[in-house]
Formats: structure tokens, sequence, C-alpha cells
């Protein structure tokens, strides 16, 4: 998901200082030096990374998302793609404690475009289009680069997603450079309730947005290395009850796995 132009005065919640990846690399935090200031930090970098280091993401202003658990380029993670058109998405808890999210419990039907947050990408050669996911939500993902831009007026911004075969994910760009054409993609997947029905964003990815069953809730301890203790729950927390060392997922299993047409959203591209 990518808004390439205009700007926001909004900031997700507090984070941890810490990013918990999968395959047991440490991440520094995002503020690296508690007493030095986002203005000073930026005047010894040069204009190019100034620029890109906070990126405008679906309505807010993201630097990092240092709470989504997530694997590193160009060691692909060993896992198959599920036959059932299944995913485990990662529930943020900034949205959790929030209560951003809409409520539901174990069994219930809700509809939601999951989106990839981009944590690093590498030019896709070969191989066919694919998108796995693992029990902690990370995602890696195969496929083509589209645009979907809102309504005219609505925003000044273009949402990019990952056509899969026919799925279609929205990018978060977030965590690297937005790219083009047809990529390998590694991340996290999640539920990002900016991209919900009703929203201005929603309405740029009616497309990408699909019914799931809720298969299972479960609640990790947030470690340096691979999440463990998984916990089963019967639905989302309340919210004075998400702690920011939780990684929540929740596991849903497709009801309508047919190939999104994506004639339109290639149009709507071409269009610019």
């Amino acid at each position: 998901m990518s808004r390439r132009h205009g700007s926001s005065s909004t900031h997700p919640a507090p984070r941890p200082s810490t990013t918990s990846t999968v395959d047991g690399t440490d991440r520094p935090p995002a503020l690296s030096n508690p007493v030095e200031t986002h203005e000073e930090a930026d005047m010894a970098k040069p204009a190019r990374t100034r620029r890109d280091r906070v990126r405008t993401v679906a309505g807010r202003r993201y630097e990092d998302v240092d709470e989504l658990v997530r694997r590193s380029l160009p060691v692909p993670p060993e896992r198959e793609e599920r036959s059932d058109g299944g995913l485990t998405v990662q529930l943020l808890p900034h949205y959790l404690a929030a209560g951003s999210l809409p409520a539901f419990r174990v069994g219930d039907e809700v509809e939601l475009a999951p989106a990839i947050y981009a944590d690093a990408h590498l030019p896709a050669v070969s191989g066919r289009d694919r998108c796995t996911v693992d029990e902690f939500g990370c995602a890696d993902a195969r496929g083509t680069i589209v645009a979907a831009p809102l309504e005219p007026g609505a925003c000044d911004c273009v949402v990019d997603v990952l056509d899969v075969g026919g799925r279609l994910f929205p990018l978060n760009w977030a965590g690297t450079r937005p790219a083009s054409g047809r990529l390998w993609v590694e991340g996290a997947l999640y539920w990002e309730p900016e991209l919900d029905a009703g929203t201005p964003h929603g309405d740029a990815v009616t497309l990408c947005r699909r019914r799931f069953r809720v298969r299972e809730v479960r609640r990790y301890v947030r470690t340096a290395h691979v999440p463990h203790s998984p916990v089963t729950l019967e639905g989302l927390p309340d919210p004075d009850e998400v702690a920011e060392d939780a990684v929540h997922v929740a596991d849903l299993r497709a009801l309508d796995e047919v190939a999104a047409p994506t004639a339109a959203l290639a149009e709507a591209d071409r269009r610019g």
C-alpha cells in the first residue's frame, strides 16, 4: 500500500523499541539514540535519506512498524502454500488497543483486504505467482504490481496492489522503497482497518477484499527470535488486555476463493 503523494500528521501508537523477527535476526530500535531528536538525526543524512525515512501510508505517517513480526530476504522461508486459500494475518497491538478492528470471534465470517507490509523485495524473473504465509503471518509472495487509484478528488495518491495470480493484496511500502513490475515480496500479512469497507482507501481496494471465516485466534509471547507459548483465544482481546510483548494472529479460511477480475485494475493503472 503506498501513498505516493500528499501528507498526513497522524502517527501510529507507541511501539516496542525493538523488532522481533522470525529468522533470529535482531533489528535495531526505531530510535537508536533516545536523546537525539528526529530533526538532529535527519541533519546528518543526505536529502534522499531524509525524504525516504518517513513515508505516508494509508492516511498515516510511518517510519517503520516495529510491532510486526517479519522475515528478511534473500533467504526464503520453507513453507507450503495452503490449498484451501487460507491465510494468517497479524493483528497489530496499536489497532487492538484502540479498538480499531471489528469485533469478531472464532467461527465468525469477516470481510477484509489482507495487506502486505513489504519488508524487502527482489525482481521475480522466474517461478509461478504464489503467496505463502506461516503461522505468525510472515508472508512470501510473488506477483505483479498494479495500481488502484482513488476516486477523483478523494485523494492525490494511489494504492499499490500485488496481483498474485488473481489474488490482490494491498502493499504497505513503509519498510522498503516502492517498486514496480514483477516482484518477490517478503514481509508480513496484517489486517489494516484503514482498508475496510466504507473508508476512503477501502473504496480503492474493493477488488482486494474477500470473505473469510475465522478459524482460530492466537496470542504469542514476543521475543527477539521466534514468538513462542501460543495461547488459543475465543476472539479479540479487550483493548485493556493488549500487551506490547504479545503477538496476536488470526487464521482465516477463504469463503470466496475466486480469481479477482484484474482487468479493471490494469486499465486504471494505464490511465494513471
